[in-house]
């Protein structure tokens, strides 16, 4: 059997994955020799196992066929191989610049194969042509030696039944012995990720008893003071302190979300000269700026469910795709439950699912290009003014929660066409283009910021301008981690839409899941909630404020000015650094910290609430307050 064609494929395939898991494990982790170890050992142990009892599959398909189909047999069986070959060096490729490993939740949400045809995936990959290059010209000469083997006449030999059962079973048991491992192994290959999701074997499991690892989680988030938890079945919704006063005359909100706002790239953040941003500074100068604000996800569509529905993430699976009929305390629906006109304008929310959310949440929705017209900022500025307009003739003393979604800044930061100038050269590289298209960004949004001073409700409204997240300019630099170049973004919150205002630079941790009790505290909305996030203006939840960023490809704990990362390639332990300079410090330099274990616990806890849809009940928002703590 050795010599049959699928065996000698077979142990191709191996080889290729094991090189692939080299390069991921132990070439590109920045980590003690002994931690890379100790996840390439399990890695290659599942990766091998599996793909050796598809081998085995495959030999004992050819060991069951007649005479005259075995070449064919063996022919798929290595063309099989070859897939395979492609599909997991794409997997360890996009989990290494995207953080999420190719699992069926990434092709539902991002349009199938699309995902692997994205300029996000295929310009790193060109900027590291190397490796790249290298790993093309050994996947070309493992296919030709495949095909010499298959031609070859030892290929009609059959292979023994019994031989290819008893490496059937050993694959499988080494499989299954390396997730035994005493501590975090890295995510399944592809092939199991599959398997497992349509055996709906794939779901969240604690460590812990329930109780226990809820309690844990509680205290992560903490509770506002005076407030009480509102119900065991939701164990993270509360009721706030009765002592809220809604305001006599309910304020317009208007939300700018801009994408891929860096704020390395603000002046307003960094205090450098040269701005891009006017029109934010001049904003900023009046109005209160986070300057250590964090997207809670990457890419948009999870960031833009953090900010509407304070809910992080879920450790490995797109709440929009996969959780769509989970419900979630939502800021448009509470506000729209207060009398307020909802109003959505972007892009294109259908391209990962965020439309299945947006049109449950607001009361009306503008999709530029499901309506056919240009993505531009341009066009969503326009868009977005039309639509404040049509407020104020249609329903003037009606307040309005507006949501901008702007989309120009999005890599690979290509100037559009009504800019009306010409965009920088390729040769300039990407922080020139994320430049100049930041700069024609910044002019629309101060066309709306403008439109907005003039109305005659300018001192009753409320401007919020975020960052959806932030993006890499350097893509040698690309990481599945939550790190400053794809999350660290910018807030400003602005009392008055005239820019007049007292300005505070608030240097706390901060994200997008304190968006929504913030405006709830604006308001004067004090039902129960589910948020995990803060007042950004009033007390903490717990002892100091605090941000939580999670990604396929590892955790990120904010707090006092240090950051605990834990990366799925090592989540068998931590690394801490000052927030926002990069620089790994020992374990001992904040011991506030939570450690590996405890971030993890606390993410798989939360992941394990939106899989048993224990979020959020909207029962609860009707609940009185009193009746409530009776």
């Amino acid at each position: 059997m050795p010599r049959h064609p699928v065996a000698r494929a077979g142990v191709a395939l191996i080889a290729f994955r094991v090189a692939g898991l080299f390069h991921r494990y132990i070439v590109q982790p920045d980590a003690a020799l002994g931690r890379r170890l100790a996840l390439f050992l399990p890695a290659v142990a599942v990766h091998a196992g599996v793909l050796t009892a598809i081998v085995a599959l495959s030999l004992l398909a050819s060991a069951a066929a007649p005479r005259p189909a075995r070449r064919a047999i063996a022919a798929c069986a290595c063309a099989l191989f070859a897939v395979l070959m492609i599909a997991g060096q794409a997997d360890l490729t996009v989990s290494s610049i995207t953080g999420a490993p190719l699992t069926p939740t990434v092709f539902r949400t991002f349009r199938g194969v699309r995902v692997v045809a994205s300029a996000e995936f295929l310009e790193p990959l060109r900027a590291n042509w190397r490796i790249t290059a290298f790993g093309a010209l050994a996947f070309a000469l493992v296919v030709a030696w495949m095909t010499r083997a298959i031609v070859a006449r030892d290929g009609a030999a059959p292979p023994a039944p019994r031989a290819a059962a008893v490496l059937l079973a050993g694959g499988l048991l080494t499989a299954w012995l390396a997730t035994l491992a005493p501590w975090a192994i890295p995510p399944p290959p592809i092939e199991a990720a599959f398997v497992q999701e349509w055996l709906g074997a794939d779901r969240t499991a604690l460590d812990r008893p329930e109780r226990d690892a809820i309690a844990h989680l509680r205290s992560l988030v903490g509770l506002p003071p005076g407030a009480e938890w509102a119900d065991d079945d939701y164990p993270l919704a509360y009721v706030p302190a009765p002592d809220r006063i809604a305001p006599r005359a309910l304020p317009d909100i208007v939300v700018v979300m801009i994408e891929s706002l860096r704020a390395e790239d603000l002046g307003f953040i960094t205090g450098r000269g040269g701005t891009a941003t006017p029109h934010l500074d001049a904003l900023a100068a009046h109005a209160a700026v986070f300057t250590s604000y964090l997207s809670n996800a990457f890419p948009s569509a999870p960031s833009v469910l953090s900010f509407h529905a304070s809910a992080w993430p879920h450790r490995r699976k797109e709440i929009t795709t996969d959780f769509s009929t989970r419900r979630f305390d939502s800021l448009p629906e509470r506000l729209r439950d207060l009398g307020y006109d909802t109003r959505y304008v972007g892009a294109d929310p259908h391209f990962d699912n965020q439309d299945r959310w947006l049109r449950r949440w607001y009361g009306g929705v503008s999709d530029l290009v499901a309506s056919g017209a240009s993505a531009t900022d341009r066009t969503i500025v326009a868009r977005a003014i039309d639509e404040v307009r049509r407020h104020d003739a249609a329903a003037a003393s009606q307040p309005l929660f507006a949501f901008v979604s702007t989309y120009s800044t999005h890599y690979p930061f290509r100037l559009p066409a009504d800019a009306g100038e010409p965009e920088a050269p390729e040769s300039a590289g990407l922080a020139a283009r994320y430049e100049r298209v930041l700069r024609y960004t910044d002019e629309q949004v101060g066309g709306l910021l403008a439109m907005l001073a003039r109305r005659a409700r300018a001192d009753r409204t409320i401007v919020i301008v975020v960052g959806d997240h932030a993006f890499y300019t350097n893509l040698r630099k690309t990481s599945g981690l939550p790190e400053n170049d794809n999350e660290w973004t910018a807030a400003i919150v602005s009392r008055r839409a005239d820019g007049e205002g007292t300005p505070q630079r608030i240097a706390e941790p901060a994200s997008h899941v304190d968006m929504l009790p913030t405006i709830l505290a604006m308001v004067g909305d004090d039902r129960p909630t589910a948020a995990v996030g803060a007042d950004l203006f009033g007390p903490p939840r717990t002892s100091g404020r605090t941000a939580l960023a999670i990604r396929p490809g590892g955790v990120r704990f904010d707090r006092g000015g240090y950051s605990a990362f834990v990366d799925a390639r090592t989540p068998n332990g931590e690394e801490i650094r000052p927030s926002f300079s990069g620089e790994r410090i020992p374990r001992s330099g904040d011991a506030s910290l939570p450690t590996a274990a405890q971030l993890m616990e606390w993410v798989d806890t939360w992941s394990y609430l939106i899989e048993h849809d224990r979020i959020w009940n909207p029962a609860l928002l009707h609940r009185s307050t009193r009746a409530a703590r009776r």
